[in-house]
């Protein structure tokens, strides 16, 4: 016999005592000496065993602060790279001698941070919560929204712009009103070449259509028509906003529409809105079929992230 197979005869073995063991043991010793008092007799002489102590859940706090405002962040509600420091790029290896996460303090401007929450509780990631966390791409599964806050360059906390910086501080209609020019103008590319302009012909015949109010969620919507818009592609996304396009947009939805490949995979719409106390943008994404939950998921966001605002160094222990 070779030594591999000498070696797998020991393994087969060794399973069938110890399977023999388990199951005399669990059968028929176990039982006989719970009935004769064993197990009693060894809680009197050597007390109860020991319980192990579960140690409270205390994450680290990261600090940081956006457009002045300064932020206190328990760590395990961040996520991704968690906080985008102004003097260290999220693509660059860290320098020698720029802080660390834990030396960071209020002082250090951050450009942009991400969350992540389940809804509807707004609970982050814990010992508790870490399965639900895990299996948030089942069909079944809670919905976690990764939300994004990113500073808006030029505020200042004496509300003061330029017309250009106001109109951006929460003002999503030049971007919606982008959106769907560029579609009009062709940005879905075909494969027929024009010889003419030396590239490759785009299609006119798909445009956006407005579609009014919407009933359910009280917002205003366009979608696009035309060939392919019948399949997912990245261009192909209703859109959804609150506001009016000549003036101001307040609320911005993009939904993925069309058939997907794999039907069990769900549509979701991203959602940005802007938060004027920081100077701040708000996105996130969420499954399409809760776009009518809109204003309370925008509530429970908007809370969650003033609510990591701190007026001193004491009080950036806490956190949310």
């Amino acid at each position: 016999m070779s030594g591999a197979g000498r070696l797998a005869l020991i393994v087969v073995v060794l399973a069938a005592i110890w399977l023999a063991g388990s199951a005399l043991w669990s059968g028929l010793a176990r039982p006989w000496f719970a009935e004769v008092g064993v197990f009693d007799a060894l809680h009197e002489i050597y007390g109860e065993p020991p319980r192990l102590e579960i140690q409270e859940f205390s994450p680290p706090i990261r600090k940081a602060n956006i457009n002045g405002v300064p932020i206190a962040i328990p760590s395990n509600y961040l996520a991704l790279v968690g906080i985008e420091y102004k003097d260290q790029s999220i693509w660059a290896p860290r320098n020698p001698d720029t802080p660390t996460p834990d030396e960071r303090t209020l002082e250090d401007d951050a450009q942009a941070f991400s969350l992540y929450v389940r809804w509807p509780d707004m609970a982050p990631r814990s010992p508790e919560t870490q399965s639900s966390f895990w299996t948030r791409d089942d069909p079944d599964g809670d919905i976690w929204l990764l939300v994004g806050v990113v500073a808006i360059s030029g505020f200042r906390r004496d509300g003061q712009f330029s017309y250009e910086l106001r109109r951006e501080h929460g003002d999503w209609a030049p971007v919606v009103r982008g959106v769907i020019e560029r579609l009009d103008e062709g940005e879905r590319i075909t494969n027929e070449w024009d010889e003419e302009k030396g590239r490759y012909r785009c299609l006119k015949d798909v445009r956006y259509e407005m579609r009014g109010t919407d009933s359910e969620t009280g917002l205003q919507w366009a979608e696009p028509v035309g060939p392919g818009t019948e399949n997912f592609e990245l261009w192909n996304q209703t859109l959804y906003w609150k506001g009016d396009l000549d003036d101001v947009v307040t609320d911005y939805f993009r939904c993925q529409t069309g058939n997907m490949v794999k039907p069990r995979f769900v549509h979701t719409c991203h959602y940005n809105f802007t938060i004027p106390e920081w100077g701040a943008s708000v996105s996130f994404r969420y499954p399409r079929s809760r776009l009518p939950e809109w204003r309370e998921m925008k509530a429970a966001v908007r809370d969650l992230i003033l609510g990591l605002e701190v007026d001193s160094v004491e009080n950036a222990e806490g956190g949310p």
